[in-house]
């Protein structure tokens, strides 16, 4: 067997399994309805609306998955500028609200104890069907959460919960029990849509 025919095999076999990268859904710019410029403003709802889009030419343009690290607001004519990594969140016209953290949008999912952020994406996998290489999109969600003045956030594991937010010896003991793996930390309450881990925060809250 030629070796060019063996080498070409073998480039086969690893791309059947090397996943492409994850890509997140974009959010489209007619979506926003406006920006929490700060955590004190996103604590007490207080939304600045950039553009009303009632003249010609009003826009927000995210830039959400290119290397520029603003957003540009368009209103009559005049443009304003909001750097991703100054304001604290954007709010959509549903109601979705969220967050950019290294320029991604992390979507705000609970805020009743610790500040939790789910990033959804779709993995591209290719795998053999008979004769032919067929892309499979796979779902994947990752999840994040902060604490304190919520400058950061961090990946959610039990560790980084201690590490970050969590002091308390007795409650990190507890937790351990009870969150055996940091899939756990994942749980929704499906009747409150509070996540478990800040609703035994919250019943332990002094």
């Amino acid at each position: 067997m030629p070796k060019t025919y063996i080498y070409l095999l073998i480039i086969v076999a690893f791309t059947i399994f090397i996943p492409l990268q994850a890509q997140q859904q974009e959010i489209k710019n007619t979506e926003v309805s406006g920006f929490y410029l700060s955590i004190r403003d996103f604590k007490n709802n207080i939304l600045s609306k950039p553009t009303d889009r009632l003249h010609k030419g009003d826009k927000i343009k995210l830039h959400q998955f290119f290397i520029k690290p603003e957003i540009i607001s368009i209103e009559l004519g005049k443009k304003s500028i909001f750097y991703k990594d100054s304001i604290f969140a954007i709010k959509l016209n549903n109601g979705t609200i969220y967050r950019f953290v290294d320029r991604k949008p992390y979507k705000i999912a609970d805020t009743s104890y610790l500040y939790i952020y789910t990033y959804s994406s779709v993995k591209m996998i290719r795998k053999q069907k008979g004769p032919r290489n067929e892309n499979i999109e796979i779902p994947v969600t990752r999840y994040f959460f902060s604490t304190g003045n919520h400058d950061a956030a961090y990946p959610l594991s039990l560790e980084n919960i201690i590490k970050y937010g969590l002091e308390n010896l007795k409650l990190q003991k507890e937790l351990k029990s009870l969150f055996t793996d940091d899939k756990l930390l994942y749980e929704v309450n499906a009747t409150t849509g509070t996540y478990k881990v800040n609703e035994l925060l919250l019943s332990k809250k002094e």
